[in-house]
């Protein structure tokens, strides 16, 4: 038939690569149903073993590095880390004391805390200076000046900080102003100021507010500025839009999260670290970070126009001068109640350069006054041979008030400054330097407010040479016996040029734990009073 003799006459049909497709489909499938399978199954069999850590962070941390674990696990990692959130001073108290559960790991919010913890004799091993940073800038209204520098910032009357204790960008806000020093072509003096001025205002304004009631009240007129992370401004400019943020030309310092090993972290957790380390430092946990407003360790800006861009990045100071400032800061910001005993004696009126002794010791004080906040207690006093009359060395010129205290409609402050001038006209006699310092002595004495740092601060241009007054010997056993430890009074003594009698005068600081600064040029009394609050 036909039709046979056709078909017989086709060529065979290869089906063999038909067939060869289809294994390999069915193959696939089958993979992916068996992938499926391992994935719905709850013995996470895809890792050979989950290590599991415990870490605690600092607060402001503590979320984003929660949420890059939580997509550590989501990506089928095999680390399983528990986050919690804890106070850098909480987590060391702990480990100083060796009470609780510590954890394997410790994110804090500077590397100050690995040597705080050292000092402890905890043995705080640092895995990476920093897994988190945010550079310290300054925050406040469109009414805020931007300062020049952070000394600018520090001695504007501007600065909202925080105590330094609780707050680490405060704390890198005082550090700043050494960190600048060099760059800016500051003096030592000058810094010194800074802390003082910065201290007072803080002990005269300070409202117990926290950053982010701070950033919080902010409004379009506020010409305050605030220490925060660059982090801490993101967050909070979502709810008041009114913020902005400043970086000093001078540069600034970035605030580090160190990730620190914990004595008894096992094996297991170690390893759980080293998995979670290496995604924090992948694009996908930078961006975890970065959602939450931290830089990576290593510094480098937002992407997408978040945040402030490329900052300077200032030079860490030395950590022994570090230590001084924050300490001479928080000495400072303890109110002060100051008893100045200014020499009016006759050689007061010699000449310098740029006017008698007596004009430039008031012009210090004038300045020195202006800087004090309304809370300080301020007395003043004259002294010289007779200057009180007849057997009498001191002159109350005005006694021990607060600035903002008010007699007759005046306050303390505008009487300090018409009797500061007053003084320029009651120059004579001798000086009756020791009568004078023991009557200021037991005058402090009795005024002494706990809420206050007491001192008498004796300005004096020569040495004792009224005859009729106690010994030198006398006067220094009658302070010792007199020194109260519950009412502790120093007296910071100040010699003016080189007529100062400054043997007696450090004797006479010794005897009551204060110190004795030497002005032996006259221009340089405003310095040395610097120098002198630093002197508690």
């Amino acid at each position: 038939m036909s039709s046979g003799s056709h078909a017989a006459d086709r060529e065979p049909v290869n089906r063999r690569p038909v067939w060869i497709t289809l294994i390999v489909v069915i193959l696939l499938l089958a993979g992916v149903l068996i992938w499926r399978g391992q994935g719905d199954s709850s013995d996470e069999s895809s890792c050979d073993k989950v290590s599991s850590a415990r870490l605690t962070a600092s607060p402001d941390i503590a979320s984003a590095l929660t949420e890059a674990a939580t997509e550590l696990k989501d990506e089928g990692g095999c680390a399983d880390i528990d986050v919690t959130a804890a106070p850098a001073d909480e987590v060391l108290n702990q480990l100083v004391t060796r009470s609780g559960d510590p954890p394997d790991m410790w994110v804090p919010d500077s590397d100050v805390w690995a040597e705080q913890a050292a000092a402890g004799g905890v043995d705080a091993e640092t895995v990476v200076p920093a897994v988190a940073a945010s550079p310290v800038v300054l925050a406040g209204g469109p009414a805020a000046d931007a300062p020049a520098s952070w000394l600018a910032a520090a001695t504007s009357g501007q600065l909202q900080m925080s105590d330094p204790l609780d707050s680490t960008p405060s704390a890198l806000a005082l550090i700043a102003m050494r960190a600048e020093k060099a760059k800016a072509g500051r003096s030592e003096a000058q810094l010194q100021t800074g802390l003082v001025t910065s201290a007072q205002q803080y002990s005269a304004e300070s409202t117990g507010q926290g950053v982010s009631e701070a950033l919080a009240s902010v409004t379009a007129s506020s010409k305050r500025v605030v220490p925060v992370t660059e982090q801490q401004f993101l967050v909070a400019k979502r709810d008041n839009q009114r913020l902005q943020v400043m970086v000093p030309e001078t540069g600034t310092l970035m605030q580090n999260y160190p990730l620190l090993a914990l004595p008894g972290h096992t094996e297991e957790s170690r390893a759980a670290l080293t998995e979670f380390l290496e995604f924090i430092q992948r694009p996908q946990g930078v961006e975890a970070l970065a959602d939450h407003g931290f830089r990576a360790g290593e510094g480098d800006p937002l992407s997408g126009e978040r945040g402030i861009g490329n900052v300077a990045e200032l030079d860490v100071p030395d950590a022994k001068l570090v230590k001084e400032d924050l300490r001479a800061w928080q000495v400072l910001a303890v109110p002060a109640s100051l008893l100045v005993v200014l020499d009016a004696s006759g050689s007061m009126d010699f000449e310098t350069s740029d006017g008698t002794r007596m004009q430039l010791a008031t012009a210090a004080a004038g300045k020195a006054l202006s800087a004090y906040p309304d809370t300080t207690r301020i007395g003043l006093w004259l002294f010289s041979v007779d200057q009180g009359g007849p057997g009498v060395d001191h002159r109350v010129m005005a006694p021990l008030r607060r600035l903002d205290s008010k007699v007759k409609g005046v306050t303390q402050r505008d009487i300090l400054g018409q009797k500061t001038t007053e003084s320029l006209g009651l120059t004579n006699g001798g000086t009756g330097l020791y009568d004078t310092t023991l009557a200021a002595y037991r005058n402090a004495l009795r005024n002494y407010d706990d809420d206050y740092f007491n001192s008498v601060v004796l300005m004096t241009d020569g040495a004792n040479d009224d005859p009729g007054s106690i010994e030198l010997g006398e006067l220094l056993s009658t302070l010792r016996a007199e020194v109260d430890p519950a009412k502790p009074v120093r007296v910071i003594a100040i010699g003016i040029s080189e007529d100062a009698d400054m043997d007696a005068l450090q004797k006479i600081a010794d005897a009551t734990g204060g110190q004795a600064f030497s002005a032996r040029d006259p221009r340089d009394i405003m310095t040395v009073m610097s120098k002198s609050m630093l002197a508690r």
